[in-house]
């Protein structure tokens, strides 16, 4: 039996049936793209995780862990990031 290819409205339709659920997934995806725009910028800058962490004043690990979306960021670091690569820090409530 083949696997179902699922579309983000697809999955959330069969896989997210309680409003906790909702929650604990949209907690998850805003961590998941917020990481991969820190991988994402810091690869465009040609910096290495380890050069990120010496900005930031914090370890490679902290680096590595907000990439993976296995660590809550604060606003702060955030802010100090987007000093880092010259960009303006928006957040949005869609």
């Amino acid at each position: 039996m083949a696997a179902k290819d699922y579309n983000l409205k697809d999955f959330k339709a069969e896989f997210i049936k309680t409003s906790a659920q909702r929650l604990a997934f949209e907690r998850a995806l805003s961590r998941l793209l917020i990481g991969q725009k820190i991988a994402d910028l810091r690869m465009a800058a040609g910096m290495t995780q380890v050069e990120l962490a010496g900005r930031l004043r914090t370890k490679q690990q902290v680096i590595s862990r907000l990439e993976q979306a296995k660590y809550k960021t604060s606003l702060r670091t955030l802010e100090k990031i987007a000093i880092i690569f010259s960009r303006r820090l928006e957040i949005n409530f869609v």
